[in-house]
């Protein structure tokens, strides 16, 4: 169910954008990727409070008395009889509401006044500047009711209801992608498109709570019960929460940042091409997480159970899959972006095959450490923060201390710097010691063809134009 509904995000880059690249100006593709980049960065406010909260109601429904961390291999402090622990859960909703309750007024305060000045300057390139700002009054409304319906997918993944999730999630995805290629085809504004997208993302919230209040009898009723904040509850909750909030900042955050900042110093062919590249990646990144991220509430499930034989078999075979679907993505699109551009007749050049290998070379390298860090992350101690933010400073530096001399590929090769220098290995070292196991044996059946098959192209981008 996980592949079906990635597999409409995948219809959606090659339904959607071509339309967008063939219909719109490059003014107003450099919004719709701004716009898109925005509520990618929104989810920072998060602060690291949606994987926190899944995993812990993921143990609660295991039955767990109480939240702890569980590391190693001979933990013995873990004990469940696997019947759901109702109050627990019911405390932890009961905070889930109280937080997400505020971060939601937080995040309006901040995107209407700092999102509306970064807007400014794109708004001025669009082909209809009134239409633009209309947009992103649409974009902030819409996203800030999407961010507080997040904790209903919060629940649904912690009761491990992925299947269910991605099979209504599938059918939503198929509505919002149809309704934006008839708008592409019969009214192509870029009004009436965000229109039709922040229509869908309402559906979306409205199908969470729904699945949330009929799954399993109403289970969520019987664990959603009005009760007071439980400061003693939050004080679990808060340090894996802050870490994962700072380990966000400094990968997607950063990331993000690049496109936002370089549209406003950048020409408009160029922001439009890189923001382009980025977007992709970004859209072949998360399609590439199906066979992984899909599985975090039962890695959560499995490290409470001491099953370390079952945890390492899916750990390994999420991570060969998520790999090699990466892999094949960045290729075919190495190598067939050009010529569908021309194809479709599209104003917006593609970025060059070295930066696009760099790129690709980073994104690859953040992926390896970041599910090493989930793995690690299913003990509930978190370390994320360290590898992020020691990684996020040998980024900025390194593309500050490149950017006059590189340019535009300053930036991946900052992150190479980040991530091969510290966070994909520090990340791998704390996950092998929690499932017993060294490199070699982990990573030779895993990882080490795809690392050879990422060197080779790299390595060939050099002498490609």
């Amino acid at each position: 169910m996980t592949w079906m509904s990635y597999s409409t995000k995948a219809l959606a880059l090659f339904g959607i954008l071509p339309l967008v690249l063939k219909q719109f100006t490059s003014g107003d593709i450099v919004l719709w990727y701004l716009f898109a980049t925005i509520i990618t960065m929104q989810s920072l406010a998060d602060f690291g409070f949606r994987q926190t909260f899944s995993r812990i109601i993921s143990y609660a429904f295991k039955g767990v008395t109480e939240i702890i961390t569980y590391t190693g291999k001979n933990n013995t402090t873990v004990q469940t009889d696997g019947e759901p622990n109702l109050p627990l859960l019911n405390d932890i909703v009961a905070n889930m509401k109280y937080i997400y309750l505020r971060l939601t007024i937080i995040i309006f305060v901040i995107m209407s006044i700092a999102g509306t000045w970064v807007m400014y300057k794109p708004t001025q390139q669009a082909s209809n500047i009134t239409e633009a700002w209309y947009s992103w009054a649409i974009v902030l409304l819409v996203s800030c009711i999407s961010f507080y319906g997040r904790l209903y997918m919060n629940f649904l993944e912690g009761l491990f209801k992925i299947a269910l999730v991605r099979r209504v999630e599938t059918l939503t995805s198929l509505g919002s992608i149809i309704s934006s290629i008839l708008v592409l085809i019969f009214a192509p504004t870029l009004l009436n498109l965000i229109i039709v997208n922040q229509f869908w993302v309402l559906v979306v919230i409205y199908r969470d709570y729904y699945l949330c209040k009929t799954t399993d009898d109403a289970f969520y009723k019987k664990v959603s019960k009005p009760l007071p904040f439980n400061k003693d509850l939050f004080a679990k909750v808060w340090p894996p929460a802050w870490r994962s909030g700072i380990s966000g900042l400094m990968s997607i955050g950063l990331t993000n940042a690049t496109g936002i900042i370089y549209a406003q110093v950048g020409s408009t062919a160029d922001v439009a091409s890189y923001l382009l590249a980025l977007r992709i990646i970004s859209q072949v990144r998360d399609i590439s997480m199906a066979p992984f991220y899909s599985k975090l509430p039962l890695l959560a499930m499995l490290r409470a159970k001491n099953d370390l034989a079952a945890l390492l078999k899916t750990v390994k075979r999420g991570m060969l899959m998520s790999h090699s679907v990466f892999l094949m993505g960045v290729l075919a699109i190495g190598i067939f972006s050009n010529t569908f551009l021309k194809l479709i007749g599209s104003d917006v050049a593609f970025v060059t095959p070295m930066l696009w290998a760099l790129l690709s070379l980073a994104f690859f390298a953040h992926r390896f450490g970041a599910m090493h860090i989930q793995v690690y992350l299913s003990t509930n101690h978190v370390i994320s923060h360290i590898a992020d933010g020691v990684s996020g400073i040998i980024y900025i530096l390194v593309t500050l201390l490149l950017i006059s001399s590189m340019g535009i590929y300053a930036i991946p090769v900052g992150m190479l710097a980040g991530y091969l220098g510290f966070y994909a290995w520090y990340a791998a070292k704390n996950s092998y010691k929690t499932l017993d196991v060294n490199f070699w044996n982990f990573e030779k059946n895993t990882s080490f063809l795809p690392i050879t098959i990422a060197i080779t192209y790299f390595i060939i981008s050099l002498y490609l134009k």
